[in-house]
């Protein structure tokens, strides 16, 4: 059963509308001063769940004894709880500008009275429609974030995602491994989230409640990075002032996560050789033989046996660290995870940016799906965090992506012309949309009057 509120100040025309609208099926709670209104609407927000609102409509009367109807109708519009009631003043004054001051204090509608009861019920009726399609709205967005968490939960390990049968892959392989102390080699390209599987397996392990400590190997040079890694004695270098702890003692009985390994010297090789195989070092400059419980997981984004065959990695410490391999693929060989990958961080970037965007135009997944990402899953992410950002709509569209995602690449093959080029660019376009004119002229960023001009330049008609 349906609840309205009507409010006003004289009983009459309480006890009227209350008839009218009883007669019809309809729940009256009546109030005569803008007080009573507030106190009803708060008594009757206790019975209900927090997306439900207390009342399905208002009628407010814009003269009350207590208190002025628009004050009553911008204070019910500002509270996060009441704002999607309908409200329809109820109002002497017939000009057309104390109706369109109606509207302007938020009311959905406006009656004059004295009216006729067919026209109140009429009004009645269209806003508690208008209500119902909200919260069918609501409903249906409420559902597919629920799907969307659902699917995460199924598709995921830790904060890594996939469906993927590759990624399924190694999440259980992670699984397996996790408690082990065995020595991890995870390797793919820039973006793929080697970082985050590390982190999964640290934080699977008995080792999860000790250190988990990062190790850029890329971010120094030798020297530096010697320090950075084993630490150094005062006095040992220009510049060392002080004696400093290095990130293997500080992940002692924890794990330590060498990123970009593939980037080391040689020389760093042989000690990270010796941490490997006896879990003792020294720090730069220093005597003292330092003993860890460490374990290891390195990360690369080049392929070591290449660079064993140039000569640049050593051969015994590849083996050290491959113990376990983990070879993450690339997002252009998953793209069955772009629409999961796409959905977890649209609806991140909407929470965070406080926006209602919750859902992708066919044109945008087509673009997504068709992109190579060379920079993988954090190119995604970079994408959709833009889009979020720009986007006016519920629903992101193309002019909400980076442009460099809709400029097409150039073709292999050489052009005598630049228009050569353009007439086949035009003709691969429309063979990909399938001949559709409105997607083709979208993804060439041109307007559709334009590209059948061009069409027709060059003789260009589906066979």
């Amino acid at each position: 059963m349906k609840k309205i509120l009507v409010v006003d100040d004289e009983k009459d025309t309480v006890e009227m509308i209350t008839a009218l609208l009883d007669s019809e099926g309809y729940q009256v709670l009546p109030a005569f001063s803008g007080d009573e209104a507030m106190r009803i609407l708060e008594t009757e927000s206790q019975k209900v769940s927090e997306t439900e609102t207390p009342v399905d409509l208002i009628l407010l009367d814009i003269l009350l004894g207590d208190t002025d109807g628009r004050d009553l109708c911008l204070k019910i519009k500002e509270d996060e709880k009441l704002k999607f009631i309908p409200v329809i003043i109820l109002t002497v004054r017939s000009s057309l500008q104390d109706k369109i001051n109606s509207l302007n204090l938020g009311a959905d509608d406006y009656l004059t009275k004295p009216f006729i009861n067919e026209e109140l019920l009429a009004k009645v009726r269209v806003m508690l429609r208008i209500k119902d399609l909200h919260d069918e709205l609501k409903k249906e967005k409420d559902k597919n974030i629920l799907l969307t968490q659902a699917l995460e939960k199924r598709y995921s390990f830790g904060n890594i995602l996939g469906k993927n049968a590759r990624m399924q892959e190694i999440f259980e392989l992670i699984s397996d491994i996790a408690d082990t102390d065995s020595t991890v080699l995870i390797q793919g390209e820039s973006g793929t989230g080697k970082e985050l599987i590390a982190r999964a397996i640290h934080f699977n392990s008995y080792r999860k409640n000790k250190p988990f400590v990062v190790a850029n190997c890329s971010a120094y040079s030798q020297n530096l990075l010697e320090s950075e890694l084993f630490g150094h004695e005062r006095g040992s270098f220009t510049g060392a002032i002080r004696r400093k702890t290095g990130r293997f003692e500080m992940a002692n009985g924890g794990t330590i996560f060498l990123d970009e390994i593939g980037e080391v010297s040689p020389p760093t090789q042989i000690l990270l050789l010796r941490v490997l195989q006896d879990h003792r070092f020294e720090r730069v400059g220093g005597e003292e033989t330092l003993e860890i419980d460490v374990r290891v997981i390195a990360a690369t984004n080049k392929n070591l046996t290449e660079e064993m065959k140039k000569g640049t990695f050593r051969e015994d410490l590849y083996y050290r660290l491959n113990v376990i391999p983990i070879f993450v693929p690339p997002l252009r060989e998953r793209k069955d995870d772009i629409p999961l990958l796409a959905s977890y961080f649209l609806q991140k970037f909407s929470q965070e940016r406080k926006k209602e965007v919750i859902s992708f135009s066919p044109e945008v997944m087509e673009i997504l799906l068709a992109h190579s990402w060379p920079g993988n899953v954090r190119e995604l992410e970079n994408v959709l965090e833009h889009a979020v950002i720009i986007a006016k709509q519920e629903k992101i569209l193309l002019k909400d992506l980076p442009q460099y995602l809709l400029l097409r690449p150039l073709p292999t093959q050489e052009f005598a012309t630049l228009q050569d080029y353009e007439k086949n660019l035009i003709s691969k376009t429309l063979q990909e949309t399938n001949w559709n004119k409105h997607k083709a002229a979208k993804r060439l960023n041109i307007n559709r009057s334009t590209l059948y001009g061009k069409m027709k330049r060059y003789g260009l008609k589906k066979g």
